[in-house]
Order: structure tokens, then C-alpha cells, then sequence
């Protein structure tokens, strides 16, 4: 996904539980009122009272109020990047909710599982620090107008309730603190600005000229229909019910044979190319009249190596790779790119910048706090 629709995904997940949280509180309370016998259920609720959101360790609550959960260093950084225990805790408890692991007897059957849960947490909260990452390498403030935006939407989370009151009810409700709200927000703010100074500005740093773009379309990409019979096309197919696979993958493979035939005899190759792929759907090319235009490493080592070993208007012969068995047909490709520079020229830069920014990512240090290799389920709440 692109940095910065993922970044935004996070953010409105953050904003929403702001408002999520509080109604759950309020149903929680309404439910209450309308005990008719509420004694026992309270005794029992004060038993299993849920602890406070923070960090425990050995069962004793840590002072988190300025705990670094970890820390961000790259060679080409003046600084550094610190990323507080609320952040983390964010994040974390996002993720167990993004993946459905809250459920504590999960946890209890797959307990060693848990460190590769932490892994994850750890990617995205780096993940999610490449503005400020990129940011102090090159330079880059935030601008008068990007504080002005910061200011405009905190303003708007606050109107999106009754009353201030009512919003800062929701925020302690949630676990979220208005500085956490402000610096996450923030965050996003400066990875556009960050964004549009290296590659999506009037006069981006490090974006390629136009005729570099083209240029790189013309000969680092290829565009082609394929036509697909995986392996086991003939599954739900009458007459297959008690097929090995041996005998689905050499029925898949007379079938390609019979199609490829068939397409050596046409009169008009790209069309019966598009028009058997269409029956076949297998290749996900329903509804793609285009083709697929792609760079090297963007596909199974097979199917891209045949496809630029092609010649514009070549039909390949069988292509086998672990989806199954391909046909694939070039198709040309400069006057596609003249007809559609800016929507090709826009993928080419969000391809480019991501990869950019995982490179500068995969080259950062993360140095962890003390209670980091401490933590088991249960230790953020």
C-alpha cells in the first residue's frame, strides 16, 4: 500500500476509536441502569476489574510518562527518532484489534507466537515514522500552512462532539490523550510535506524527469495479456470430484495446449488472447481490456522473464510457474503510454517512492527500551 494511505488508514483508525470507545462506554452504562439486580454483578465486575491502559511488568505498573518505547537512528540522520510508550501502545493495541487477537485464550494456546506478534508492532510503528525519518535527513520543516492544517483538524475532532467536554470524555475513554491525537496527526502532515518536497512537488528533489519516466516505461516495462490455467482449473469441474492432482494439473496442461493450438491459427492473435482469458478466469484479466503493464520483479520469476523475452505482437509458447500454466501475448505499449501519461506517471512515482522509503527503512537501527524483551500478553493494556 502507499505510505500515506496507510499512514491515513492509522490515523482514522486513532479517530474513530475516539468516538468508538466513548459509545461503548455509554452502552456499557446504560446496561447497568437497567439491572434489575445489579449486586452480584458488580462484585464480580470489581473482581475482574480490567487494569488501567498502561505498561505492567511482573505484574507491577511501570511510570510510563516519559518511558522511549524505542528508538530510530539512521547513518544519514543528525538525530534520532523517538517513538513514547503511548504510540506504541497505540499501535499495539490496534494490531491485536486489526487482527483479531484480543481474546486472551488465544494467547494462552499460542503464547509463543507472541514475539512474532511484537515483530509486527515494531514494523509498523517504524513504518509509520518515515516522515520523520526522511525528514531530518533532508532538511525538511514543517511549513506556517501545515501547522494551520494540523490546527484545522484537531479543531474539527473536537466540533465532531457536543461539547469539548464531551471529546475529552471519549479521549480518556479510548486510552488516547489529545497529545498523542495532535502528534499522530502531526505525523501525517509532515510525511506529506515530506512527500511533496522529494517527490510529489512543483520542484520534487529526487523525482526523475518526465523523459527519465518515459523513458523507463518504455524499456523497463512490458505490458501483456496472459491467459491462466492453474493447476487446478478442473476442481469444481463435473466429472474431477475424486481427481489427484496429479491428474487436475495434466488435465490444466492439455487444456492450455488445446488453447494455444487454437491461438496459432487465429487470424486475430490479441483478441482470442483477451477473449480466452475472459472464459478461462483464472488470470484475473475479467474486465481488463489493458493488460497488464509491469517492471522486473513485480511478478514470478517465469512469467517475467517470458514476457520480455516477447516481441510486441509474439505469442508465447506454455509457461509453467507454481500458479499453473500461462499463454502470454505482448502487447505495445508507447502509444498506451502516451494515452495515459498522467495516470501511468503517478503509479510510476508512488512504485518509486515506497521503494525508496522501505530502502531507507531497511537501513535503520531500532535500539529498544529495557521492558521491550520483557513483555508478554498482557503487559500493554
Amino acid at each position: 500500500m502507499n505510505k500515506l494511505l496507510k499512514l491515513l488508514a492509522f490515523i482514522m483508525a486513532l479517530m474513530i476509536a475516539v468516538t468508538c470507545f466513548v459509545s461503548c462506554g455509554d452502552s456499557a452504562a446504560v446496561d447497568d441502569s437497567d439491572s434489575t439486580d445489579s449486586t452480584d454483578d458488580t462484585e464480580e465486575d470489581s473482581d475482574s476489574e480490567a487494569l488501567a491502559a498502561g505498561l505492567y511488568i511482573d505484574g507491577e505498573e511501570i511510570d510510563t510518562s516519559d518511558l522511549i518505547m524505542l528508538t530510530i537512528t539512521h547513518d544519514e540522520m543528525s538525530g534520532s527518532v523517538e517513538v513514547p510508550f503511548d504510540e506504541y501502545r497505540y499501535m499495539y493495541m490496534y494490531l491485536l484489534s486489526y487482527y483479531g487477537l484480543t481474546d486472551d485464550s488465544y494467547w494462552e494456546d499460542n503464547d509463543d507466537l507472541f514475539d512474532t506478534f511484537l515483530y509486527i508492532v515494531d514494523y509498523y510503528v517504524e513504518d509509520n515514522q518515515w516522515g520523520a525519518i526522511l525528514a531530518d535527513i533532508y532538511g525538511i520543516e514543517l511549513t506556517d500552512e501545515d501547522y494551520e492544517e494540523i490546527d484545522e483538524i484537531m479543531q474539527e475532532e473536537v466540533e465532531s462532539f457536543e461539547t469539548e467536554e464531551e471529546f475529552y470524555e471519549a479521549l480518556d475513554a479510548s486510552g488516547i490523550t489529545y497529545d498523542l491525537l495532535e502528534r499522530v496527526v502531526t505525523q501525517s502532515v509532515l510525511c506529506e510535506r515530506v512527500y511533496q518536497e522529494l517527490y510529489g512537488g512543483d520542484d520534487p528533489l529526487l523525482l526523475e524527469s518526465d523523459e527519465e519516466i518515459r523513458e523507463s516505461l518504455e524499456n523497463d516495462y512490458v505490458r501483456v495479456y496472459h491467459i491462466l490455467i492453474s493447476y487446478d482449473h478442473f476442481e469444481e469441474t463435473e466429472g474431477y470430484e475424486d481427481a489427484t492432482e496429479e491428474e487436475l494439473e495434466a488435465a490444466a496442461l492439455a487444456y492450455a495446449e488445446e488453447i494455444l493450438a487454437a491461438l496459432q491459427e487465429s487470424d486475430d492473435v490479441e483478441t482470442a488472447v483477451y477473449e480466452y482469458a475472459q472464459d478461462a478466469d483464472d488470470s484475473g484479466m475479467v474486465d481488463n481490456e489493458v493488460g497488464y503493464m509491469f517492471t522486473y520483479g513485480d511478478m514470478v520469476e517465469e512469467f517475467e522473464e517470458a514476457s520480455f523475452a516477447l516481441e510486441v505482437g509474439e505469442l508465447s509458447g506454455i509457461v509453467e510457474s507454481t500458479y499453473g500454466y500461462h499463454i502470454i501475448y505482448r502487447l505495445e505499449q508507447e502509444e498506451y503510454i502516451d494515452e495515459n501519461w498522467d495516470d501511468l506517471k503517478s503509479d510510476y512515482i508512488s512504485i518509486v517512492f515506497n521503494n525508496y522509503v522501505d530502502g531507507v527503512l531497511e537501513e535503520c537501527t531500532m535500539t529498544y527500551s529495557e521492558y521491550h524483551d520483557q513483555l508478554v500478553y498482557g503487559s500493554i493494556q
